[in-house]
């Protein structure tokens, strides 16, 4: 078993785990409620530890439900049992500092000790340097559409643990509907506990990227905007993004996506963007 796995079973970071759950309602597995578990609590733990130290555990039926979206396109929001939900915590509680080495501090979503007020202080701060221009980037259906192979490339990458892998694999399976049997594995159960770190690991190449142009940005999941000091410089951008995100497998939301002088009339993350100052203001601040 690999060292990972060992530190998921241990019986403080299962014990955090549930401290986490425990006003969780959904039901433990198949034909065992809640209740009936927490009858035999430690008889339950016990047997999830087990079964990660030996390879042996396997993930209960997952059920899918569509749920609206605004624009009239539906979202499919996976349930996972009670006791896959307590796995997946664990191994987060885990993978979540190691995930922290190597995100960007541009990124501000599903991370610990991270908000929004966080990032549109951000938001301000590149504002306030006089890059008054922004793409405004929404990516098409995000978790739905990432490659899972690509993911696991870069969670190889990122924890070199053979056995983590293969039950991450198998919660990817299970956590995603099936698209037909020539189809490509893709896509991130939203509503599971680990898919926002998937999302960040697989977006970190995209953050790394555009640091590297030097390409200011602020990155909230999948929502984020690139700052420029004009619309050309800004209209770049959107391009390099636009590549950027074609060779990771995805592809900007062509509504929602668009090259915006900052201020009210832009909304980042629910918030509207604080107005722009007047150049003179700036330069004396």
């Amino acid at each position: 078993m690999g060292k990972l796995l060992e530190k998921v079973a241990s019986p403080e970071i299962l014990d955090a785990a549930w401290k986490r759950l425990r006003n969780d309602k959904a039901i433990w597995r198949p034909g065992i409620p809640r209740s009936q578990m927490e009858s035999n609590l430690v008889y339950h733990l016990l047997n999830l530890a087990n079964e990660l130290e030996s390879g042996t555990y396997m993930p209960d039926p997952v059920r899918f439900f569509p749920v609206n979206k605004g624009d009239g396109k539906q979202r499919i929001i996976s349930f996972f049992c009670l006791r896959d939900k307590l796995a997946q915590r664990a191994v987060l509680t885990v993978l979540e500092p190691i995930g922290e080495r190597i995100f960007h501090h541009d990124s501000f979503g599903y991370r610990p000790g991270r908000t929004i007020d966080m990032a549109l202080s951000r938001v301000r701060e590149y504002m306030l340097c006089g890059l008054t221009w922004a793409v405004d980037a929404d990516i098409e259906s995000y978790f739905n559409r990432i490659p899972h192979k690509p993911l696991i490339k870069e969670l190889n990458s990122l924890i070199h643990d053979r056995e983590m892998i293969l039950l991450i694999k198998r919660w990817l399976d299970a956590g995603t509907a099936k698209r037909g049997f020539l189809a490509t594995p893709q896509g991130i159960p939203q509503g599971a506990v680990l898919s926002p770190f998937f999302c960040n690991v697989y977006l970190t190449s995209l953050d790394n990227g555009l640091s590297s142009k030097n390409l200011p940005f602020v990155r909230f999941a999948d929502d984020f905007l690139v700052f420029a000091k004009s619309r050309e410089d800004a209209e770049k951008a959107l391009r390099h993004v636009a590549r950027s995100l074609k060779k990771l497998g995805l592809s900007l939301h062509p509504q929602k996506t668009r090259v915006v002088k900052c201020g009210p009339t832009v909304r980042f993350l629910g918030r509207k963007l604080p107005k722009q100052k007047r150049e003179n203001a700036i330069i004396a601040a």
